[in-house]
């Protein structure tokens, strides 16, 4: 007896943001399925005589399964159609291999292979209220956003921002990045109203504001809580954040504010040089490679990302250029999740419409 024969595993979309589903379909046969075709005829009482045929399907029944080892991954069957599955991604950029299998009642089997592609995410912060809501308008592919929650009891320190309300509201379709400096045993709570993906950092660019022995210390409740919380699946990753300048200019040791746990280091890279526009080795490159060198296998995220123009750069063509090659960079590094642009203050906002606006458009619908 022959085994199945997997003709072909189509993804639609193939390409899926985190928390988003698509859709597989397996196309298989077996070899020895026959439908056999008979001719003969039938009368009536009369003599009249009509050609008729029998047919006979002589086919053999295959199971088809869909598996995947990645993780964050759900793969539910379709209830009427056996070939059909729907795919759930709730994982950081990376390719999602995705197994189809077809097998006979005899147990002889086919396997086929494809996968599922989680890109870049590009994203962009404005202040929440009409500011967010004019560039989720202006952009609307966008992808990942920062909130830095707000200071409810009036210590200086803010909060977990509200889930039904601010920039959970205003950006739906964005991936947040969510930040507090209060209480870290806030976040149990928070968690449990949590329904999409998110990124969280306790304390962003805590330089100057908390020791590191007590960052860590304070930090590692993060990755005890997550690890243990039942809603632990839509948090996508965890760690701190930092600036491009201190950890270049201002020589710093990331490992001051890695804790046990992490699985992502952020880095905020901002240029104010109005004379040239750097290239990403110096935007990016030097600051990772501290990042990397400290922590191998580490995931990087630019939760902050500035360029102000040149002073002659009039048009706003050469930023435009400069911003689509440092993503184009950032593409190129498996190893980094996202990115979104500071559009919080003047000097860096991307005035719209405009050729930087253009650019960014273009980037975060790819």
């Amino acid at each position: 007896m022959a085994a199945p024969v997997i003709r072909s595993v189509t993804v639609d979309p193939a390409v899926l943001l985190p928390g988003k589903s698509t859709t597989v379909v397996v196309d298989a046969y077996h070899p020895d399925s026959r439908h056999l075709t008979f001719p003969g005829q039938v009368g009536d009482p009369t003599g009249a005589l009509w050609d008729t045929a029998v047919q006979i399907d002589l086919s053999v029944p295959l199971t088809v399964r869909l598996t995947s080892t990645a993780p964050g991954v759900t793969i539910t069957p379709s209830a009427t159609d056996p070939t059909r599955f729907t795919v759930t991604v709730l994982s950081g950029r990376g390719t999602i291999p995705l197994t189809a299998t077809a097998q006979d009642a005899a147990g002889e089997t086919a396997t086929a292979t494809t996968t599922v592609t989680v890109p870049l995410l590009v994203g962009m912060s404005a202040p929440q209220g009409a500011a967010t809501a004019q560039i989720v308008a202006e952009y609307p592919n966008l992808r990942y956003m920062r909130d830095y929650g707000v200071d409810t009891n009036r210590n200086g320190l803010p909060d977990l921002p509200p889930l039904n309300a601010g920039k959970f509201v205003e950006a739906p379709s964005a991936v947040m990045h969510v930040s507090w400096k209060d209480n870290v045993e806030e976040l149990s709570t928070w968690l449990t109203g949590v329904h999409r993906p998110v990124y969280l950092t306790w304390y962003h660019e805590p330089m100057g504001n908390v020791t590191p022995a007590t960052y860590r210390a304070t930090a590692t409740r993060v990755s005890q809580i997550v690890a243990t919380h039942p809603n632990r699946h839509w948090v996508l990753g965890h760690g701190p954040i930092v600036t491009r300048y201190w950890l270049v200019e201002g020589k710093g040791n990331p490992t001051d504010w890695g804790y046990p746990g992490m699985t992502h280091y952020g880095v905020d890279t901002y240029s104010q040089d109005a004379g040239s526009y750097w290239p990403a080795s110096r935007m990016f490159g030097t600051a990772f490679g501290k990042v990397r060198a400290a922590y191998p296998g580490i995931r990087l995220l630019v939760p902050e990302y500035g360029l102000v123009r040149t002073t002659t750069d009039t048009t706003g063509t050469g930023r435009a250029q400069t911003i689509t090659d440092h993503v184009t960079w950032l593409r190129q590094q498996t190893d980094v999740d996202a990115i979104a642009y500071w559009n919080n203050w003047a000097e860096y906002q991307l005035a719209y419409p405009s050729p930087e606006a253009t650019a960014w458009r273009n980037l975060s619908a790819g």
